[in-house]
């Protein structure tokens, strides 16, 4: 049985899209073959904020209850709504079991669905409050047999390093980027990227370190970007 909540959100995303297709290009790019809904990211916010002004009230379990069941659904369109939809929740409605988020990861696939889903404002407030629980789960995400669980042991930690100066967030960084740094898949080697220049801001001298000392293990494309956000301060986020 479809959440109520997540029925609600379903029927508006139908009234502003058509019929839910698939794409042989669209699949290789974004890393699933799950079904889309032709509805653009501005609709998609606009949709999510206004639902979840109108049901400030929502309690923890019932918004966390709502997610699992847009995680769940069949099209990659309600996957990536659950990351939006906590974006504009409360500060109460945040407050759930991390380990909720290695339940998630098994029904996510490739980038967009789990860059969706595991950045954003509910990483920047929630992580570094609630780190005691996060280190050992990401740590644990870093080794899993799921790519997307792997991937998620980086990404997750993009939006809170970008934000805060806190070491241990940057060493537990530094130490899943040692466990992947071998693999080959652009899913990893992409994330890996993406950490180390998020890292620069507050984090530059050891960043710099970093790089320098490992940079023949590394992949070669986080060097190359990591070193010209260290250069130049600009930085291109890629997949």
């Amino acid at each position: 049985m479809v959440n109520p909540f997540h029925d609600e959100i379903l029927q508006l995303i139908k009234e502003h899209s058509g019929t839910p297709t698939q794409h042989t290009f669209l699949d290789s790019y974004l890393g699933n073959e799950h079904p889309r809904y032709p509805i653009s990211a501005p609709k998609l916010r606009k949709i999510a904020q206004s639902w979840m002004r109108e049901h400030r009230t929502l309690t923890a379990p019932e918004f966390t209850a709502m997610l699992t069941s847009l995680i769940e659904g069949k099209s990659s369109t309600e996957k990536c709504m659950a990351g939006i939809m906590m974006d504009y929740a409360t500060a109460d409605q945040r407050r759930f079991d991390p380990k909720l988020f290695d339940q998630w990861l098994d029904h996510l696939e490739g980038w967009a669905e789990v860059d969706a889903v595991c950045t954003g404002k509910y990483t920047i407030h929630e992580l570094p409050a609630d780190w005691k629980k996060w280190a050992p789960l990401l740590k644990r995400f870093s080794k899993s047999k799921n790519i997307n669980k792997r991937r998620a042991s980086l990404v997750l930690l993009c939006s809170p390093v970008r934000h805060n100066d806190d070491e241990s967030m940057a060493d537990a960084a530094l130490e899943n980027i040692m466990t992947l740094k071998a693999e080959k898949s652009v899913l990893i080697t992409k994330a890996i990227s993406w950490i180390l220049r998020s890292m620069v801001k507050h984090h530059k001298k050891k960043v710099a370190t970093f790089v320098d000392k490992n940079s023949d293990t590394l992949p070669a494309i986080a060097v190359r970007e990591t070193r010209v956000v260290l250069k130049t301060g600009k930085k291109t986020r890629t997949v």
